[in-house]
């Protein structure tokens, strides 16, 4: 009971330790926060790069197939 007692006075002294307490939770959280966003940010452009690299094969595969079509169509005319 007396700890309770001693507990629910707030001075300014405690006031500004909690407050400093917060502070620096939020600045490890924050850290925490930069750290993985730059992990993030490093596999999605991973990913990105995979997925430019699919286009470029599908496209290159597309005007491929299409110009063996026109040229088996030529050579079906002749």
């Amino acid at each position: 009971m007396d700890r309770e007692a001693e507990m629910t006075e707030w001075n300014d002294g405690r006031l500004d330790d909690l407050s400093k307490r917060v502070d620096d939770g939020f600045a490890k959280v924050d850290h925490k926060f930069e750290h993985l966003e730059k992990k993030m940010d490093a596999g999605f452009a991973q990913i990105d790069s995979k997925f430019e690299a699919l286009h470029r094969m599908l496209f290159q595969a597309a005007w491929g197939l299409a110009i063996g079509l026109l040229t088996l169509m030529g050579v079906m005319v002749f």
